[in-house]
């Protein structure tokens, strides 16, 4: 096999963007869909949520929750820690939940205040206000991402489509 002359275009072949492309393609799409409705359903809690004061009881490590670790300068492995929190609901009932996110430093301390959002129509669905604000960022970042990937995966049906117009239209075969 001789490698394309410069200047020349190099034809796109099917079977090789069928084959690679859109199964990695769909994989990734899954991928960046689950975190998309994530964090639409963190943004969903932000939007229509009550706001209320909660008090720090605990932090321990949840095995379940993602991890946000800051390195120390001393190294070593250490575990992040979220807090259970308690909380009173507008029922007036006394309520406990348990932060999304373990976090090394946390920065809470047992003890103190933080700010609790809730459901009013099923307040046992709870997370900290501080855990759910940055949800259009990252929403935005699932989907720019998603879009970009659309847009690589796409390239080579556009290039193809664009090579059989020029070969199909004489007064394109010129140019």
């Amino acid at each position: 096999m001789t490698p394309p002359e410069v200047g020349k275009d190099t034809t796109v072949h099917a079977s090789a963007y069928g084959c690679i492309t859109v199964p990695f393609l769909l994989l990734v799409l899954l991928t960046l869909g689950w975190g998309g409705r994530n964090q639409w359903a963190a943004g969903e809690l932000a939007r229509t949520g009550v706001v209320v004061p909660g008090r720090v009881i605990e932090l321990r490590f949840v095995a379940s929750n993602p991890a946000v670790v800051q390195q120390s300068s001393r190294g070593g492995q250490s575990r992040g820690e979220s807090p259970v929190v308690t909380f009173t609901a507008r029922d007036g009932k006394e309520r406990t939940m348990i932060g999304s996110v373990n976090r090394r430093p946390a920065p809470w301390e047992v003890g103190g205040t933080v700010d609790v959002v809730y459901d009013p129509e099923d307040p046992s669905h709870a997370d900290l206000v501080s855990e759910v604000s940055g949800w259009r960022l990252w929403f935005g970042v699932w989907c720019a991402v998603a879009l970009l990937l659309a847009a690589v995966a796409s390239l080579p049906i556009v290039l193809r489509r664009r090579q059989s117009h020029q070969q199909s239209d004489p007064e394109t075969w010129l140019t």
